[in-house]
């Protein structure tokens, strides 16, 4: 194999991501998208963790009466899961204040599928967002340090989507 020392691995934010998993933040909302919901079939709880100085977000799925439990989808037994707004003006409030975000707009994140411990995983780089302003004509726009290159160099790149619970997130087990 050649060596792939200066590639970069392109981000999937370049490129249309309709079918990806993602999030979206709202000022008092977030809403994961309908793709997000088909890699996790039949779970209508979550599981919301963060890691503010890495700012990184996990969901997992849990059952409706674990602790900290949320709501992320509408339906469930018979009916087909569709997801919905989970309202959250504090947790959004506080997301956006530590990204030190506008709250004029939105921003949406792409999820990556994450293992850990043989558990299915879906992470949120909260630094690699799409902002979108509002409007008729609805604009999204990268951030602007992204203009000079395409993505993560190769050397690095797996490195970044790495996970370890134990390394200072905030989980919402008790014991």
């Amino acid at each position: 194999m050649a060596d792939l020392a200066g590639y970069q691995v392109t981000r999937a934010e370049l490129f249309s991501h309709t079918y990806e998993p993602a999030i979206t933040i709202w000022p008092t909302r977030i809403k994961f998208n309908m793709a997000c919901l088909r890699r996790f079939p039949g779970v209508t709880h979550i599981q919301i963790l963060i890691h503010p100085e890495q700012r990184r977000l996990i969901i997992r799925p849990c059952l409706p009466d674990a602790p900290d439990s949320l709501r992320w989808a509408k339906g469930g037994g018979e009916k087909e899961l569709s997801n919905r707004d989970m309202l959250c003006r504090i947790f959004a409030g506080k997301v956006f204040d530590l990204m030190k975000w506008d709250s004029e707009y939105r921003y949406k994140m792409m999820g990556r599928p994450a293992v850990y411990q043989e558990e299915m995983l879906f992470l949120f780089k909260l630094t690699d967002f799409e902002l979108f302003m509002g409007g008729r004509k609805r604009r999204s726009y990268l951030p602007g340090e992204w203009r000079d290159y395409f993505g993560t160099p190769v050397e690095s790149h797996e490195e970044q989507y790495k996970i370890d619970l134990a390394d200072g997130y905030i989980t919402t087990d008790r014991v």
